[in-house]
């Protein structure tokens, strides 16, 4: 029989969720496990703050990524203490964030990470299978699934949802670097979801995955795994907002965009 005067508190469990799209793009041995490198990193860097770790991976049509190199993230993400799922469309990712009790256990989504290719308007989850997310799959997660604004993780405490994918932060418009970003997916993502949304207007890089290393160097952490580079540790430097747009001249920077906001964007480093 529980004291006078004691209560029970709910467990809360905050997840952090890396979104891997296909590199059905680039069939090189440097960028063909990139995606997959940079959320092993994030999942060594920063997965031990969050109570959950998940890695869901978009493995892509035939032949886009071999048995052998799934393989290779799942044990990456394992050895860090995550979990690594593959899911086939954006409802399954959804699906995934939307429930809420795990073990007993409220759960909620505190950190969304994106790393994939995108342009204005949407983001690649497996381009030669034709699935994006845009706009109109936002509202398949419900904004409740994410931690509450009044949360406050003593280990991570800021709730975001954050895209590496190029340009989320670019509408793809004639006009401003300010017309773009109310206008973009990433602005969307914010008003969907409730919750502070950092992209690019511009494309991003991911040249320091390997920190400048040639595919064909040689380095003890590293091997090749059916033709694409690999290391179990994941990449090594961060992905970051580099130059170029559809419009051509679009200011470069990581953007934070907020519920509802239409103006005074700023950028901040992010890692």
């Amino acid at each position: 029989m529980l004291d006078y005067g004691s209560t029970i508190e709910p467990c809360l469990k905050r997840e952090y969720v890396i979104v891997v799209g296909a590199e059905d793009y680039y069939d090189r041995p440097g960028n063909k496990m990139m995606f997959m490198a940079h959320a092993v990193r994030y999942v060594r860097i920063y997965g031990s703050r969050f109570d959950i770790t998940t890695v869901l991976y978009f493995r892509g049509g035939p032949g886009v990524h071999t048995d052998r190199q799934v393989a290779a993230l799942t044990a990456s993400v394992r050895k860090y203490k995550g979990t690594a799922r593959s899911v086939r469309s954006w409802r399954d990712v959804a699906s995934h964030i939307n429930t809420r009790t795990v073990n007993g256990c409220q759960k909620r989504v505190q950190v969304l990470i994106f790393f994939a290719h995108g342009q204005p308007g949407r983001i690649w989850l497996s381009a030669d299978e034709g699935i994006f997310l845009t706009a109109g799959d936002l509202g398949r997660v419900d904004a409740g699934s994410f931690t509450p604004k009044r949360d406050r993780n003593s280990r991570y405490t800021f709730r975001h949802v954050t895209s590496w994918a190029c340009q989320t932060g670019n509408a793809g418009q004639r006009g401003s670097a300010e017309q773009n970003l109310k206008n973009s997916l990433a602005q969307k993502m914010a008003d969907f979801w409730d919750i502070q949304a950092r992209a690019s207007i511009t494309r991003t890089t991911y040249a320091g995955t390997w920190a400048g290393w040639r595919p064909w160097d040689r380095n003890t952490d590293r091997r090749n795994i059916d033709n694409a580079v690999w290391e179990d540790d994941g990449a090594d430097g961060s992905v970051e907002s580099g130059s170029g747009s559809d419009q051509g001249n679009m200011p470069t920077g990581m953007y934070l965009l907020n519920p509802g906001q239409r103006s005074g964007y700023r950028t901040e480093d992010l890692d």
